[in-house]
């Protein structure tokens, strides 16, 4: 029976799951405060110092009481930014490391355990991934390696990590016949978000903004089309529309705030125009795996819709066709879309659209006011000033760059006519303004362009590839996209981010993705790594319950009850057969030394050949009692054989090791005689 109470120095549990926390807390430190990561490793430090016997004694309930309180009011204080979420994972940290602080009985290494194994489940939610899942595996085992050291203090540790393993391998094809046939429901309830999460790209675009992203080399998302890939210029992955200009920032604007609250709640309505263009034009069908950012935008190739009902229910479009998750991407989504690039984007028959659209301070950038109604009186149509537009671009020395100049005062005005240089803000807010100017509704789209092929129909797209481009409405019904960047880089379109800047990242580090393109065996490196993590979020991560059915379909035919019934009772039954398999009682097997095998086999086969049987005879004397039964050859090899076997087996250790290699080979010399012989035949009467 267990002590309530456990040992101080030398308790192997303690120090394991102390060390167990440790890392697990070391894997969240994105999302931990830096005073919370301090508690826990002196929380962790104290349990290594008790394990050493450097001192005797655990702090006392009236210290951590104390300290308890003060965690509480720092929690309450820090965490007024931080979001429900990221609290309460602080909140658990906190709750550990104080346990931990505390850790006298056995009742208490239990309530640790379990608040451990509960904080290796909230990793999951920040980081999914195939290397991150191995890690957080071991993280497991090693929590459960504690229990063992817990329950059988006095078993060699090599003993436990065996029966851990054992544990482990029986336990994985359950674990996956479950994972595949069990119901992958939607979730009942939102995760709360963390404000510290959000990633990528905002609702305000500054020009200057979107090049600091290029700096980055995380994943968006990964597009698995079904059928051919878009060209490399039809890759625009809309994310947001950016309708508000303030004369130095793009932002949402707020009555598109507003109906996007009220549009997910009321039934999705297509124009006519739009439903009847769809029918007979060419689509793009993907699997977008979209990599958690805690914000609710998605990526479409324009007029996008999505697949079955599954994405359906976690997905909606807005009016400027954005289309939105319902919940905050916290962790890996899949979605299931399909894209019609033919299909026009129409103009909203609302007036307050085509009003926040014409609208732009008259106040700031004053050059670019002139400067646009002079052009303006020059076009003889809407299509030939944004024609005049775009040749300014292209005829006036304009700069494609990543370290534009700063441009605080007249941002517009600095970069038309002063700088003349700027990233893809600078130039679809430029064209942007210009065009509201003319009296052309105009608006900024954020989103990414190109992405990384990773197989002939499978897209990366990285934090780099993020791009702005241009919609204007020139015949006052429908959107259209225009991107001033691909008059100045037309190669930041057909060659992507990566081959077109390459001259402007000499300062990234030497193997960063960024810079992978130039060397072989880099880009090589990163190719191996995203091929595995695109087979794990494809196949485990994406499997959802659309996939599961589709699963079902594909082994049953048709999934109706009384097949899905048999289904589930054959998984039921296969599943009792390996627990029983597994756990059964088996009898127990004398461990057999070779010398003694080989001399078993050897008295087997003389039985079969001579009908002589040895009844636990001396080896000797069975040897003289089968000597008439053989031939002269066979004598000869009978008798080497059990020289040899005495030699090893009635030795010393250290003398029968160096006669078993004259046994094995007595041992073939024997077999090969005894190969001519047929197997004994009793006379007849």
């Amino acid at each position: 029976m267990i002590s309530s109470h456990l040992p101080i120095a030398g308790h192997r549990a303690s120090l394991c799951i102390a060390l167990t926390l440790g890392v697990i807390t070391l894997c969240l430190y994105q999302q931990l405060m830096a005073w919370v990561l301090l508690l826990m490793c002196c929380a962790v430090g104290s349990r290594v110092f008790l394990f050493k016997g450097a001192y005797q004694r655990a702090p006392g309930t009236r210290t951590i009481n104390m300290l308890a309180l003060l965690t509480c009011v720092a929690l309450g204080w820090f965490s007024r930014d931080q979001g429900l979420l990221l609290t309460m994972v602080n909140l658990l940290v906190c709750a550990c490391a104080l346990k931990l602080l505390l850790l006298q009985k056995h009742r208490d290494f239990l309530q640790v355990s379990g608040c451990c194994l509960f904080l290796i489940g909230c990793t999951f939610i920040f980081s999914q991934d195939l290397f991150a899942t191995i890690l957080y595996a071991v993280i497991l085992m090693a929590a459960l390696l504690s229990l063992q050291l817990l329950y059988a203090p006095q078993q060699p540790f090599k003993g436990h990590v065996k029966t851990l393993l054992k544990m482990a391998l029986q336990a994985l094809p359950i674990a996956v016949i479950l994972f595949l046939v069990l119901p992958h429901l939607p979730p009942f309830w939102g995760m709360p978000e963390g404000k510290s999460s959000e990633t990528g790209l905002s609702e305000k675009m500054t020009p200057g903004d979107i090049a600091n992203l290029t700096q980055s080399t995380e994943r968006v998302f990964t597009a698995t089309f079904d059928n051919a890939l878009p060209a490399p210029q039809q890759r625009y992955w809309r994310a947001m529309v950016l309708e508000h200009f303030d004369g130095y920032s793009w932002q949402v604007a707020d009555y598109r705030k507003a109906r996007q609250q009220l549009l997910p709640l009321m039934p999705s309505q297509s124009s006519s125009e739009a439903v009847q263009s769809t029918i007979d034009s060419p689509a793009w069908r993907y699997q977008l795996l979209s990599e958690p950012s805690g914000n609710s935008w998605l990526y479409a190739l324009g007029y996008t819709r999505p697949q079955n009902s599954s994405t359906a229910q976690k997905t909606w479009r807005g009016d400027d066709y954005t289309l939105m998750s319902r919940q905050p991407i916290l962790s890996k989504q899949a979605f299931s879309l399909v894209s019609y690039p033919r299909t026009p984007l129409l103009l909203s028959p609302l007036a307050q659209e085509r009003q926040v659209n014409l609208q732009y301070p008259e106040q700031t950038n004053p050059r670019t006011r002139e400067w646009a109604l002079a052009l303006r009186l020059q076009s003889s149509s809407n299509a030939d000033y944004i024609k005049r537009l775009l040749a300014y671009f292209a005829d006036s020395g304009f700069r494609y760059t990543l370290q534009p100049a700063v441009m605080r005062h007249a941002p517009v005005d600095a970069f038309l006519f002063d700088y003349q240089a700027g990233f893809c803000a600078h130039y679809a807010s430029a064209m942007t303004l210009a065009l509201r100017i003319a009296g052309i509704p105009a608006r900024v789209v954020s989103g990414y362009q190109g992405g990384q092929l990773l197989d002939e129909k499978v897209l990366n797209v990285f934090q780099y590839d993020a791009h702005a481009w241009v919609e204007a409405s020139i015949d006052g019904k429908h959107w259209q996209r225009f991107d001033p960047t691909s008059v100045v880089a037309a190669s930041r379109l057909l060659y992507g981010f990566q081959n077109a800047m390459a001259d402007q990242q000499e300062d990234l580090p030497l193997f960063s993705r960024a810079r992978s393109h130039n060397s072989a065996m880099v880009a090589g490196v990163y190719q191996f790594m995203d091929n595995i993590n695109y087979q794990w979020n494809r196949w485990v991560l994406g499997f959802d319950g659309q996939t599961q059915q589709d699963f079902f379909t594909r082994i049953l035919g048709h999934a109706s009850i009384e097949r899905m019934t048999l289904f589930s009772l054959a998984v039921v039954l296969f599943i009792a057969g390996l627990l029983a398999f597994y756990f059964m009682p088996r009898p127990t097997q004398r461990n057999v030394t070779e010398p003694l095998r080989l001399y078993q086999h050897a008295a087997a086969k003389l039985h079969r050949v001579t009908g002589l049987p040895r009844d636990n005879l001396p080896a000797r004397v069975y040897q003289q009692r089968l000597n008439p039964l053989l031939d002269k050859a066979d004598q000869q090899a009978l008798a080497q054989f059990i020289a040899c076997f005495e030699a090893v087996e009635y030795q010393p250790e250290h003398a029968a090791k160096q006669n078993l290699l004259p046994l094995r080979a007595s041992y073939k010399v024997l077999m090969r005689s005894l190969k001519t012989r047929g197997p004994f035949k009793p006379p007849r009467n």
